[in-house]
């Protein structure tokens, strides 16, 4: 009594499940495929002489040809598992016309190459679906670890700039824009710089992106200078990056150059 109870209650959890309306799909998908695949012997059975179109006993390769919706369906859907039990079930529908009914010459093998070649594309249907799944997983979870990291470097008193291998700024923080001004999407050397070209050999850039730490003293055409740490960043994308902290050090510097002064 407990066994029939827990399977009742597995039989209504699946009716209750998010992919209820697929099994659904799947059943009413398969019933009327198998009812169309064996309706010229159920017209011969009921002796229904305005229904004997010549369509129905025709070659039933061509009949074979719609489960392959259910077949790339369940594994579209459910994955390998699932077109696995769909193929065995295509073979146990097909077995009775094949061995019993079916007066075409070789119907077993016609029926099992079908049977083969159509699992054959669930199986590829369903690893290409797993791997858009997984990819796309991946893609979220690196999304939501690089805006982590975003929030963080927000909240940094340094200026923070991201910037690609062809010199267009991809990220500032708060610190970066606020002493840069905004200018996500331009070349680095048109907002640090005020240049209309790279800077030629005083630029890191090109060192950072082959895998280096570099650190330099950076002075802007104000007069401003900044300690700058920059090192490799892969993107989300896969390209690597050059990620550089600007840490403001003119006051400082100001205050070396004053005290040098006073004690000459």
């Amino acid at each position: 009594m407990g066994k029939r109870t827990t399977n009742f209650k597995k039989i209504l959890g699946i009716l209750g499940s998010p992919n209820a309306f697929s099994y659904y799909a799947l059943f009413l998908m398969w019933a009327v495929f198998t009812l169309f695949y064996y309706f010229g012997e159920i017209v011969e059975y009921a002796n229904w002489e305005a229904l004997r179109w010549q369509f129905l006993y025709s070659v039933h390769d061509v009949h074979r040809l719609l489960f392959l919706a259910p077949i790339i369906y369940a594994a579209y859907v459910f994955g390998i598992k699932a077109t696995i039990i769909l193929t065995i079930l295509s073979v146990v529908t097909f077995l009775p016309r094949a061995l019993f009914i079916s007066p075409y010459p070789d119907p077993l093998a016609r029926m099992l190459i079908f049977s083969v070649m159509a699992g054959i594309m669930g199986y590829l249907t369903a690893a290409i679906r797993r791997e858009i799944k997984n990819r796309t997983r991946l893609e979220a979870l690196l999304t939501s670890e690089r805006d982590k990291m975003f929030g963080i470097l927000e909240r940094m008193q340094d200026g923070v700039l991201i910037a690609s291998p062809d010199y267009k700024i991809r990220y500032m923080n708060a610190s970066a824009r606020r002493d840069f001004g905004e200018g996500i999407g331009a070349y680095c050397y048109q907002i640090l710089q005020r240049h209309d070209a790279p800077c030629g050999q005083s630029c890191k850039l090109p060192i950072v992106i082959s895998g280096k730490i570099q650190r330099w003293e950076y002075k802007c055409p104000d007069g401003r200078t900044y300690e700058v740490l920059a090192s490799p960043y892969r993107d989300t994308d896969g390209v690597i990056c050059q990620l550089a902290t600007f840490r403001n050090t003119s006051k400082r510097k100001e205050g070396s150059e004053n005290s040098e002064g006073a004690t000459g």
